[in-house]
């Protein structure tokens, strides 16, 4: 379970659904984890995006499970 403690911290995805692995696939499997608030956490891509203009992507996840991505591992940057 991701905590405020581990805010700074890159956090390994990897895809469940669809979507998520589209988001894998155009911003790579390490996340910033930017903020942790209550059941959801804000994550920054490390990568730009590779399809759009280059842009990090940002997005909430569900803690301690998120319907589209499976939190892996922390990894170092």
């Amino acid at each position: 379970m991701l905590d405020k403690t581990h805010e700074g911290k890159w956090l390994l995805l990897t895809g469940i659904t669809v979507h998520g692995k589209n988001r894998i696939r155009e911003h790579g499997g390490v996340w910033l984890i930017e903020k942790v608030e209550g059941c959801r956490a804000l994550l920054r891509s490390r990568e730009l995006s590779k399809h759009r203009s280059p842009v990090f992507d940002r997005r909430w996840i569900d803690l301690p499970l998120d319907k589209n991505f499976n939190k892996e591992k922390i990894v170092c940057g």
